[in-house]
């Protein structure tokens, strides 16, 4: 498959091969008939990527987070967080159309075969979600089609405005957002005049002109007199914001669509009593989960017009012959010429609207199909196929992997959009990229499979595996449900050899080795503290979404959950949780935790969870007390050893047993060594985070069993 990307440090976007996206719960496969080049957002983002990553962090004015990071953690760990994320191409394109030719799980609005518009990039295929589509009427072409999503973004900043019949409106900046705003202003009757100091977009719209001051010398615009101002433009002065305030009449309204600047005079919004709104994108939807990933929409009743309905609302605009799109073409390129039209945008100041045809590429297109033919590998080590290549398995178990090659060969990878795992197969002479990971799982090409996709996703696949008679390292979580927990459990009950590890890899530090060998012969109970000083997420993270990620219990406390049962051998008998209340929505806050366990032989670990602590202090810290004994680790490095006559400390080696723990499920898979894990341990594990996530939600407390 080909699609259009731009890598870090290059200016140009270019031609990148990949295998076929697959749909996860939710989303469509799209064979992508046109895409529209949005030049402004699309150069923007262009000369972002090509900006090196120190000048990103100087930028963002992160200075300081990269100073703390490096005393906390490390210059590998600053390494990491200023450049890992940089190696894989960024996709580009926004405003898609096509036809859909495969669904996921839990679709119900789609089928294959369906004419869609949607925000897909500039690709043959795209995966999208249910909500982010929409069908195209018969009388509307995939051409027309697909500026959808960018109609959708004026018309949003239009009904923001609230124009209507006879109001007068001002458009400043005409980009294609800016052109299709005029389009639908008038359209819907409003008296439309236009400002942009570049002339070669002025061929596009009527009543316009360079300059406000030219504007008010022509007579055809007046100050304090204009309804609504619509900034579509995209820059970093603030003229646009200065010419809308002169404009606007008193109780007027300023839209802002476009990225400017925002540095507001009190006097001239106060005087005039001004209203200022940002507009969102497509509409009400974007930038939340529930909808956007999860499918869940607004009720009509509540929210009219929601991203998909203003979808729907362009192309009836179109379909009736409203407003004409066409005619804002200037150049129809295949995606294999289509390097050249940002070449041009890059160079040249010069306004154009370019479409992306996807009809006749150079090479044949890839028929959709799944297939099963992959090169033949011949060695003796164990062949490795890798499911995910997110910046877990990127920037920390790739790299692991390849460390062990003595062991192991990397043999295949997919990921779900396929162009990280593209990426990431020519950074680590990956021979395979499989389209599917059932694929994966299934090929003699691959001796065994490590997990590190998305949380949802691990029981699955895990299940799978077993089925298949592989042995499987999977990240943690195991499964976000109890529900995937029993059926994994009823995979491994019926499985001939099961051989299931799960990355629970701080058990296999130099600092617990020195713990474990503490505590060897206590005869009492221990009294263990976990202490996590996580950065905070933002709300829409994908791992604190509940049906995604599964929460940060689930997601990374378990890790905890897990040591402490490793530590006292012994499992979880009942845990309770509690948690800061969030003052505005009376809902608990994942980020401030505190859990109590008991186990088995009468142990307790307290885990404490939070987001709100100093940077400077340790990202994780651990006390373990009994029998007149200590043991304190300060991020796995700082290991101090105390009884009843010594106090020592010592640092330790870097490392969070990652290697330690892939290394064992190598030995165990070869017949070298005992299995890490017992399925009651794992279960046990899982089912303790489940539970104290439950506690959270309920504000009850559960006994496990």
């Amino acid at each position: 498959m080909k699609q259009l990307v731009v890598e870090q440090g290059i200016d140009t976007p270019d031609i990148f091969e990949g295998p076929m996206p697959f749909p996860g719960p939710g989303e469509v496969v799209i064979k992508n008939h046109y895409s529209v080049i949005s030049s402004g957002t699309e150069k923007a983002s262009i000369q972002a990527s090509s900006t090196s990553p120190v000048s990103k962090i100087q930028n963002k004015g992160n200075i300081q987070k990269g100073i703390d990071l490096l005393k906390r953690e490390g210059l590998t760990s600053l390494v990491d967080a200023t450049f890992g994320k940089d190696s894989v191409p960024i996709q580009i394109g926004y405003s898609s159309s096509g036809e859909i030719v495969e669904t996921g799980k839990n679709v119900s609005s789609f089928h294959v075969g369906d004419r869609v518009a949607s925000n897909g990039s500039h690709a043959e295929y795209v995966v999208v979600s249910e909500n982010l589509c929409t069908r195209l009427p018969d009388a509307v072409t995939y051409k027309e089609g697909a500026f959808t999503v960018m109609g959708s973004i004026a018309l949003h900043g239009m009904r923001l405005s609230e124009t209507g019949i006879g109001n007068s409106v001002v458009v400043i900046g005409l980009g294609v957002i800016g052109q299709l705003a005029v389009k639908i202003a008038e359209a819907q009757g409003s008296n439309v005049t236009s400002i942009d100091p570049d002339e070669s977009k002025h061929g596009y719209v009527s009543n316009v002109f360079k300059t406000l001051d030219e504007a008010l010398t022509s007579g055809d615009l007046k100050e304090d007199s204009i309804d609504s101002v619509i900034i579509t433009a995209g820059t970093k002065s603030n003229d646009p914001i200065e010419v809308a305030t002169r404009l606007c009449r008193k109780k007027g309204k300023i839209v802002v669509v476009g990225d400017v600047s925002l540095n507001l005079s009190r006097n001239d919004f106060y005087y005039k009593e001004l209203e200022l709104i940002v507009s969102m994108s497509y509409g009400p939807g974007r930038y939340d989960h529930q909808y956007e990933q999860l499918g869940n929409d607004y009720p009509i009743q509540y929210v009219r017009w929601t991203e998909n309905r203003n979808f729907q609302s362009f192309l009836g605009l179109i379909e009736t012959n409203k407003i004409n799109v066409t005619d804002l073409i200037s150049k129809e390129v295949s995606l294999d010429d289509a390097s050249s039209v940002y070449k041009e945008l890059i160079s040249s100041d010069t306004f154009s609207t370019s479409v992306i045809s996807y009809e006749n590429l150079n090479s044949p297109s890839i028929e959709f199909m799944r297939s099963d033919t992959v090169p033949e590998i011949s060695t003796s080590k164990i062949k490795v196929g890798i499911i995910g290549a997110g910046n877990f398995a990127s920037s920390t178990m790739l790299p692991v992997l390849k460390s062990l090659n003595k062991d192991c060969m990397l043999a295949g990878i997919v990921s779900m959009k396929g162009l990280t795992a593209t990426t990431m197969a020519k950074e680590y002479k990956i021979p395979n990229v499989f389209e599917d990971p059932k694929q994966l799982i299934e090929s003699d090409q691959v001796d065994v499979v490590f997990i590190f996709s998305s949380h949802e996703s691990h029981a699955e696949l895990v299940q799978h595996a077993i089925e298949n008679s592989k042995p499987v390292y999977v990240e943690k979580p195991l499964s976000i449900t109890e529900e995937g927990l029993n059926q994994v459990e009823e995979s491994i009950f019926n499985a001939d050899d099961p051989k299931l590890y799960v990355g629970f890899n701080r058990r296999k530090t130099k600092a617990i080795d020195m713990l474990m060998k503490h505590f060897g012969n206590r005869s009492e109970p221990l009294s263990i503290t976990y202490r996590f000083n996580i950065p905070i997420l933002p709300s829409n993270h994908w791992t604190k979404i509940k049906e995604i990620g599964g929460g940060r219990i689930v997601g990374e406390a378990i890790h905890a959950i897990d040591l402490a049962s490793y530590i006292t051998g012994s499992l979880p008998q009942s845990v309770s949780a509690t948690s800061v209340v969030n003052k505005e929505s009376n809902k608990a806050n994942e980020d401030q935790v505190s859990l109590t366990i008991i186990f088995g032989d009468g142990s307790t670990a307290t885990i404490t969870y939070f987001s709100e602590g100093s940077p400077l202090l340790p990202k994780e810290k651990i006390e373990v007390h009994g029998n007149n004994k200590s043991v304190i680790i300060e991020d796995f490095t700082k290991v101090r050893v105390l009884d009843d006559k010594n106090d020592k400390g010592k640092l330790v080696k870097t490392g969070k047993g990652h290697i330690e723990l892939v290394s064992s499920f190598f030995d165990y898979v070869k017949g070298a060594s005992a299995n890490e894990f017992t399925w009651k341990e794992i279960k046990s594990v899982n089912h303790t985070a489940l539970t104290a996530q439950e506690n959270i939600n309920s504000g009850k407390f559960h006994p496990i069993f």
